[in-house]
């Protein structure tokens, strides 16, 4: 066996253990479908929408929070404007002008999406607090489900919901939606493993007390999301998924917008893996510590390494190719394709391949599952299309950012 080939064999190996593993979890807890019924209490909740530069969509946003079936007495909604320089705040302040009992509206100096949640966090005293990003919209029914999650298990602390792509019509946006399809599968098995790791921006939700506990929001490398589920995990604290709260958010429509909030994302999850290393393998911090930050870090380096293989093996073919045609000539005549089953590739690496892509397809069926949701053809032609060579871009440069100590761009 050629020996860079043992390391994709690894990786192969990794990604389809994780992959039944998870299956077997899910057959083993299988999610709840929905009931129907209503939460037994309704808690004081504040909602607060940080925001910059959002003027064309923070519109919808409100308008999406207004709909929420919640009693109007129980349920606040704070915009925090981080200095936008567009019409954002032109915006906000008159949806607050026409529903003064129902949104508060305030104005900071730009410091980031961390300080605006912090600023509002200091302004409540709701018995939830909640996040939605200026960009998402909810669905009528999302808050209720939330509620009712965290009302039947009073140890959550934090919940986020399911995270769906809004109106995705470009392949770029049609990939991500399946990728989000296939996130909602495996948010919800970390949740049966209680072993989340991010706490996203759309919709999460936490228990007032916790900031009183652990403190406020940190930069945390542009990530304070991910950050803030390190910490709580660091704490003892559980943190839940309600796989039937459902929200839309608007995705990255050009490779170069995707390429660089993933790697905000990825090299976040390096540098807070690095200020978090004793979490690693200590069985103080469950599968969190045991399982989900080590497989996410050996996952992050597989990838790696099976790009850069996979890149090695094409460019060594083509100055093989290349050397060849100087040597005897370009020929006059391409031969005629026959089908010969003699060169089937029939070797365990494509095998191990087959199988890893199978499997994900199964996830996938089954976020769509969990999440009431449907893909088409488009959908998943676009994800194993384009995935698979878009990803490891940003996996470059977060690993060299991370490297750096560089600080990875939010916008």
């Amino acid at each position: 066996m050629e020996a860079g080939a043992i390391g994709v064999y690894m990786a192969l190996f990794l990604a389809l253990y994780f992959e039944v593993f998870l299956l077997i979890s899910f057959f083993e807890k299988r999610p709840l479908a929905r009931t129907g019924e209503l939460p037994k209490t309704y808690p004081t909740t504040t909602i607060i929408v940080p925001c910059w530069n959002e003027g064309g969509t923070i519109g919808g946003t409100l308008e999406s929070l207004l709909a929420l079936d919640y009693p109007e007495d129980r349920l606040s909604i704070m915009v925090v404007n981080d200095g936008s320089t567009d019409n954002t705040g032109a915006v906000a302040a008159e949806y607050a002008e026409r529903y003064p009992s129902r949104i508060e509206y305030f104005e900071k100096e730009n410091g980031g999406k961390w300080t605006a949640l912090n600023f509002g966090i200091a302004r409540t005293k709701t018995e939830l607090v909640g996040c939605l990003d200026a960009d998402s919209f909810v669905a009528r029914d999302a808050l209720v489900e939330i509620i009712k999650t965290m009302e039947n298990d009073p140890e959550i602390m934090a919940i986020t919901p399911a995270m769906k792509v809004n109106s995705p019509r470009r392949m770029i946006e049609l990939m991500q939606a399946t990728e989000y399809t296939f996130g909602i599968f495996f948010k919800k098995m970390f949740d049966n493993l209680s072993a989340i790791s991010v706490l996203p921006g759309p919709f999460s939700f936490y228990r007032r007390e916790i900031f009183d506990k652990i403190g406020m929001f940190k930069h945390a490398h542009n990530t304070e999301d991910m950050e803030i589920a390190f910490r709580m995990h660091l704490h003892g604290l559980k943190i839940a998924n309600a796989h039937t709260a459902y929200v839309y958010t608007n995705v990255p429509k050009t490779v170069r917008t995707l390429v660089k909030q993933r790697t905000r994302w990825s090299q976040g999850f390096l540098q807070n893996s690095q200020d978090y290393a004793h979490m690693y393998f200590n069985r103080k911090y469950g599968n969190f510590g045991m399982l989900i930050l080590p497989v996410g870090l050996l996952g992050f380096a597989a990838a790696l390494y099976s790009a850069l293989y996979l890149v090695y093996r094409l460019v060594s073919a083509i100055v093989a190719k290349v050397s060849s045609l100087m040597a005897t000539g370009i020929p006059l005549s391409l031969p005629s394709p026959r089908l010969d089953w003699f060169y089937v590739d029939t070797s365990v690496m494509l095998f191990l391949t087959l199988t890893a892509l199978v499997l994900t397809f199964v996830a996938v069926m089954l976020g769509q599952r969990i999440a009431e949701t449907r893909l088409g053809v488009r959908h998943l032609a676009s994800y194993f299309l384009l995935f698979g060579f878009i990803a490891p871009l940003w996996l470059f440069r977060a690993a060299w950012g991370a490297l750096l100590a560089q600080e990875s761009a939010w916008r």
